[in-house]
């Protein structure tokens, strides 16, 4: 579906004087019908790109970026600012994520591709409390490098996408209670796998998405990968990120794709997307005249509706703002006025509606919504 298959809707009331970025990355005339919203704190982290984000769910969270040096920072964001408590680890390779544990906030996973996967416990911090590694490795067996992980909502199993390793890439399971490897999958996927999601209420669901385009469903209350094998969505372009969502009572994913930066939304019951939003769409969307520059930055589930974060990477990057899709309604949503980078990673917290963006500056910045 074609953005003039989308009814648009103006939203909230906002600041009139809004002047475009640039004259070679102009704005369309109705900025008003963003709200704007200005960053209540923000800090210049490092000179690295924030390529990941992860926060407890307090109104003052503590807060974990991975850096584009291979570290991982922890932070607590307080009234007073963002303040620095100290560094988990510098990998080996680069950091592939990093996520507290939905069921702890003291427990944190972070990962890396050089084929390892840490859980600290955040009272500690000195050395991690387990370690998660590929144990079927022989001497002179290639190493898997991962790529991408997540964590079961209940916290029992750890699942992470690899690499290409030979002909094969590989979804490997880890028991997080013992640290054993319980397993894997091998036949569902032929490129790399780019992103793992459990389904955020049912322990037993499973996506996966590869650079050989397909978004994978699997039941892992099954024995074996054929039997857990459920459905498979053809996306025609490379998979970047995914992530569930609630339509109604239904589940529904949210797809990223890599080199052309369109938005596709899936119901699991039907075979083509329900939307795709091109960058041409979102251009639009956003009140912006040219596309060229277009990216999208992040997708947020909040209470029904989907947060788009979608910014133009003109100079630097300073142009971000959100679009508010539910069903088939799309709105102008936020104007983050004060944005000061192309902006890598983002969390939001939908109980208390901060929104944490990092970024190619190297800024943290903490949006109250």
């Amino acid at each position: 579906m074609m953005i003039d298959d989308l009814i648009i809707m103006p939203h909230g009331d906002s600041d009139n004087s809004q002047q475009n970025y640039s004259d070679s990355d102009p704005d369309d005339d109705n900025l008003d019908e963003f709200t704007s919203c200005t960053c209540s704190i923000e800090k210049h982290i490092s000179s690295e790109y924030i390529l990941h984000v992860t926060a407890t769910n307090e109104n003052h969270p503590t807060c974990v970026l991975g850096l584009s040096n291979y570290t991982c920072e922890v932070y607590t964001i307080g009234e007073s600012g963002i303040a620095k408590v100290g560094a988990l680890h510098t990998y080996e390779d680069k950091v592939i994520g990093c996520k507290f544990s939905t069921t702890d906030k003291n427990s944190l996973y972070t990962g890396s591709s050089d084929g390892s996967i840490h859980l600290w416990d955040m009272r500690v911090m000195k050395k991690p409390a387990l370690l998660f590694k590929d144990t079927t490795l022989k001497d002179g067996s290639q190493m898997k490098p991962f790529t991408c992980f997540d964590i079961s909502p209940n916290d029992r199993l750890l699942a992470v996408g690899t690499d290409l390793c030979g002909s094969d890439v590989f979804t490997l399971f880890w028991d997080v209670r013992k640290g054993d490897l319980l397993g894997g999958y091998w036949e569902s996927h032929t490129d790399v796998i780019t992103e793992v999601k459990f389904h955020p209420d049912d322990v037993n669901k499973l996506i996966s998405g590869s650079v050989d385009g397909l978004i994978n469903l699997y039941d892992l209350s099954q024995p074996c990968e054929d039997d857990a094998f459920m459905d498979s969505l053809n996306t025609n372009s490379s998979v970047d990120h995914l992530q569930w969502f609630k339509q109604g009572t239904k589940d529904c994913i949210t797809c990223v794709t890599d080199v052309t930066s369109d938005l596709q939304l899936w119901d699991l019951d039907k075979a083509d997307p329900y939307k795709h939003l091109s960058r041409k769409d979102l251009s639009k969307l956003i009140k912006k005249k040219k596309e060229d520059y277009i990216y999208l930055a992040g997708c947020h589930d909040s209470e029904g509706q989907l947060m788009v974060l979608v910014g133009s990477n003109y100079e630097t990057g300073d142009c971000l703002r959100s679009l508010q899709i539910e069903k088939a309604i799309i709105k102008p949503h936020f104007e983050f006025k004060g944005n000061q980078q192309i902006v890598r990673s983002s969390s939001y917290n939908k109980n208390t509606n901060i929104l944490l963006t990092g970024g190619e500056n190297g800024i943290l910045a903490i949006w109250r919504l």
